[in-house]
Order: C-alpha cells, then sequence, then structure tokens
C-alpha cells in the first residue's frame, strides 16, 4: 500500500471512530496531506475543520464528527534559551526529533525572537517534551506550557497591493513572488501551490477575496477585495502577506 492509499485508510478508519466516539482526529498534516484529505473527505461527503493550533498554521489536524472543532487535541510549548546562540526553526525541530518524536507529534515551530519559541505539538506527548528536553543544540533551555494569546502568533504580515490581469491562478501566483508566468506555472506543476488547503492543479483556477494562498517557499497570502483597476483594466487588488 502506497502513502497515498494509507492515508485514505486512515481517513475511512478516522470517519468510523467518530460515529462511535463523536469526534476524531488525525494530524499533524503537511501541506500535500492536507490537500490529500481535503478532496477525499469533499467526495465522501463528509464534514471536517482544520486547525493547527492557531490561526493559519501550515501544519494541522483534520478533524471530523461532533464538536470537533472546540477540543483538538494540541498543545502550545513554550522553549526559551539560556545561552546566546541565535537558535533557528532547523534546531528546535532536530532536538525535538533527538528525543525520539515522529514529524507527525510536532506541528508548527514559531520563533518569537532569537532565543525563544512556541511549539506546537501533539497533547499526548506534551508531558515528555517537558520533562526530557533539556537542551535545543548545545544550549541550555527552560519549557513550559504556553499561556500567551495563541491567535495573535504566527501574524507578522504585510500589506501588498498587487496588479494581475486576471485571477488565474497563474496570474496571481506570478505576482506574489514577483516572476514571470512560466516560474509560477512551474510552481503550480510542481505541487508547490495550495488554496485553502486544496493542492492547485490547474494554472486556471481562479483565485476569489478570502482565499488562502500557501507557496512552499514564499509564505501564505489571503487574497483581499479588488480596489481599483489600471488604464490598461489590469485588477489591483489587496493581498495580506503572512511572513
Amino acid at each position: 500500500m502506497d502513502e497515498t492509499q494509507l492515508l485514505y485508510s486512515r481517513l475511512e478508519d478516522m470517519i468510523c471512530s467518530s460515529y462511535y466516539d463523536g469526534c476524531s482526529y488525525m494530524g499533524f498534516l503537511n501541506e500535500r496531506e492536507c490537500a490529500l484529505c481535503a478532496s477525499y473527505l469533499k467526495n465522501r461527503g463528509v464534514d471536517f475543520t482544520i486547525f493547527g493550533g492557531y490561526k493559519n498554521a501550515t501544519r494541522v489536524f483534520f478533524a471530523v464528527g461532533d464538536d470537533a472543532a472546540t477540543d483538538f487535541p494540541i498543545k502550545a510549548l513554550h522553549i526559551s534559551s539560556k545561552g546566546s546562540k541565535e537558535l533557528t526553526h532547523r534546531d528546535y525541530l532536530g532536538s525535538l526529533m533527538g528525543l525520539g518524536i515522529k514529524r507527525e507529534c510536532v506541528g508548527d515551530i514559531i520563533t518569537l525572537n532569537e532565543r525563544e519559541a512556541v511549539v506546537f505539538v501533539r497533547d499526548e506527548i506534551s508531558a515528555h517534551i517537558i520533562r526530557d528536553l533539556d537542551k535545543v543544540g548545545r544550549d541550555s533551555i527552560v519549557i513550559t506550557e504556553y499561556k500567551g494569546d495563541t491567535d495573535s502568533l504566527g501574524s507578522v504580515t504585510e500589506e501588498l497591493s498587487l496588479i494581475v490581469t486576471s485571477m488565474r491562478a497563474d496570474n496571481f501566483v506570478a505576482a506574489c513572488i514577483n516572476s514571470s508566468r512560466s516560474e509560477a506555472v512551474q510552481l503550480i506543476t510542481s505541487d508547490m501551490v495550495f488554496i485553502n488547503y486544496t493542492q492547485v492543479s490547474k494554472t486556471s483556477r481562479t483565485v476569489s477575496e478570502g482565499d488562502v494562498v500557501s507557496i512552499r517557499g514564499y509564505g501564505k497570502y489571503i487574497v483581499g477585495p479588488l480596489k481599483s483597476k489600471t488604464k490598461r483594466d489590469r485588477l489591483v487588488i489587496k493581498v495580506l502577506h503572512y511572513i
């Protein structure tokens, strides 16, 4: 059984479990897995909710069933270094993997500054991490449950005004990353572009106001309203870029 079929099998188990337990969860999933799950569940006519611990998370849980949206098994942990070295996403992830934790048990890692980060993990492994993770790289750390407002995390944004000839996905992506249309097409055909957690398969797909467009290596873009048109009848749209 290949990875995609295994994922579909897990989804079927999750759907069956939700009938008996009221709700069922699967995660953390990456963007490709999210795209496959969203498509599969939509085709099955199953309602689902997506959440990764904070708004616009990249790695997320899927939930199906009653009350699934209110009780995701996710814990946010705050890590603070006692050292002087600047720690990176790779440093935090590597140290967590060094505890024998599987990648699917760790969600997004948000660096707050050079020596602090918030890590989203599965609830059932949070106590293990707090107890056993004492270093990131060579630096000693203090780790506690994060008590701050998670909705404010990952919200460093910039507002852009983009000019596009149309709201086709290839045109929009090209404008977002300031590249040629051919480069945008290459990203789409290489499975690097997602709209609302669904992988974009056609360059002609329309992007609409409110859509969340993820471009691997470039970040997320929230499509805003049409602001105006140029003299050449091109569209000027407002876009919020999560850096």
